[in-house]
């Protein structure tokens, strides 16, 4: 079970939580994130990790 800190639920009953984020960044890094320097944890849903760029913005996401 994953162990999260907060926990939103949508109306169409999905939901976003934050784990925690040492955890993302050991999983995204085993799965090919190169550069975890330029991405910060923003969440999780759906079993995936998302980070976002720190410079551009843009967000990546990696299975759990």
């Amino acid at each position: 079970m994953t162990k999260f800190k907060t926990l939103i639920n949508f109306k169409d009953n999905t939901s976003m939580y934050s784990r925690d984020h040492k955890q993302a960044f050991e999983n995204a890094k085993l799965k090919g994130l190169n550069n975890p320097n330029e991405y910060m944890y923003m969440y999780s849903q759906g079993n995936k990790d998302y980070f976002k760029n720190i410079n551009y913005r843009n967000y990546i996401n990696f299975n759990q």
